[in-house]
């Protein structure tokens, strides 16, 4: 069949309607294919972005860990007047990074939870009567 047997067979309407429409179908097209190349470059990406900010996290969390476990074994050790007021924060804290999640939820707020456990950590310090520091804390980026 040659091309003008194929014009005469077709309704005049409906090569008027796809003349009209070809440029919604080549925007569709366009759409779907842009949308489905930044999917996948978006989704890696975001990985990176989310790994690398989630290791931050994860080692800030590791040294205030590791500053309660030290901490509570010197005030146990050393009795005082205040000793119970230092475990029961020492304690807060410890909970607090305990219970930090370790999966992505859209229910909770991670950044908040973060700053929670960063204001007990000074809260600790200053009851400790300690200057310390995450001392990576110029480092984060967010």
């Amino acid at each position: 069949m040659s091309h003008s047997d194929l014009a005469a067979e077709k309704d005049i309407n409906d090569v008027l309607s796809d003349i009209l429409l070809s440029e919604e179908h080549l925007n569709k097209k366009g759409y779907d294919e842009g949308y489905k190349n930044g999917t996948l470059n978006g989704n890696v990406e975001g990985y990176h972005l989310g790994y690398h900010r989630g290791a931050e996290i994860g080692s800030e969390l590791g040294y205030y860990l590791g500053f309660v476990e030290c901490h509570l074994d010197i005030v146990r050790k050393h009795q005082t007047n205040d000793n119970d007021k230092k475990i029961k924060s020492l304690l807060s804290l410890q909970c607090l990074i305990e219970t930090y999640p370790t999966h992505n939820s859209e229910l909770l707020d991670i950044l908040k939870l973060l700053d929670d456990i960063r204001l007990q950590f000074r809260k600790v310090c200053s009851l400790l009567k300690l200057n310390a520091n995450y001392p990576e804390s110029n480092k984060l980026t967010f």
